[in-house]
């Protein structure tokens, strides 16, 4: 079983590239999102899970400096390279924390969002109440998670092999890689208000967003080998491979559907 605080992805300075590419992947829709739920400027928002502190520069554009945005990451190598990079954001701050025990003041915030978050945790539903607690009667939660299993290639490929790993990798590390399935309903049974739900899958047929796949799989490979789910010498075969077909332009890579659920939580009336 997986500890809690366990990541298998690399973290701070060594996921930079990943994260960069996954934020450009996945951010344009994430910010049309965020719209649409309803930010606005001069709101106080929390970022959960908020890593190297990509999208919270985007929260942190969107409410603009009468507002102010909080990063939580357990990561103190994440946190480190966001409070670095967002050093410029004076309104901007971070917390070193669980995303299911944040210490943060209950009902103080207007909008609380996060992203990739709930599919590492053994007990997404926690972190749910946490945010829920967080929130302003009538505060806005946004939340964007993936199904991992869903990433695919066309033609059919070893691409397939991410979806394949994290699907096989999840019930020995005790959490949900395809949780972006079940999100809508975990987000109503956390009794948030009216819950929306969309969703987004980038596909590619070239460029340095095809390596998204395969760079997940490097970082995640030392997990999938202690797993027992692949040898060293099979991860390194089928990383040759995967590399070799985010060049080919006749393979799309088709990126994990990602859930995006928006909702409020009820005023008190």
């Amino acid at each position: 079983m997986r500890d809690e605080g366990d990541y298998v992805l690399a973290t701070g300075d060594a996921a930079e590239h990943r994260l960069s590419l996954l934020h450009q992947a996945y951010g344009p829709a994430g910010r049309e999102l965020l719209l649409r739920a309803g930010i606005q400027r001069g709101m106080r928002v929390a970022d959960l899970g908020c890593g190297i502190g990509m999208v919270t520069r985007l929260l942190a554009e969107l409410v603009g400096p009468t507002g102010e945005v909080t990063g939580v990451d357990l990561s103190a190598p994440q946190l480190e390279h966001a409070r670095v990079s967002l050093c410029d954001l004076k309104h901007v701050k971070f917390v070193e924390a669980s995303a299911t025990e944040t210490k943060l003041e209950r009902e103080s915030f207007d909008l609380v969002f996060s992203r990739f978050l709930l599919i590492h945790l053994r007990e997404p539903q926690d972190a749910l109440r946490e945010m829920y607690e967080l929130l302003k009667p009538g505060g806005i939660f946004v939340c964007e998670d993936a199904d991992l299993t869903s990433a695919d290639s066309e033609p059919e490929s070893k691409l397939k092999e991410f979806s394949n790993l994290f699907a096989r990798l999840g019930p020995r590390w005790g959490v949900d890689y395809a949780l972006g399935r079940r999100l809508l309903h975990l987000v109503a049974n956390a009794n948030f208000s009216e819950p929306e739900i969309s969703f987004n899958q980038p596909v590619f047929a070239k460029g340095d967003h095809k390596r998204l796949l395969d760079l997940s799989v490097a970082e995640a490979g030392p997990s999938f080998v202690k797993a027992g789910l692949i040898t060293n010498e099979e991860l390194s075969d089928l990383l040759i491979e995967m590399r070799r077909l985010a060049n080919d332009v006749s393979v799309i890579a088709i990126l994990p559907r990602v859930t995006q659920v928006w909702a409020r939580k009820s005023p008190v009336t």
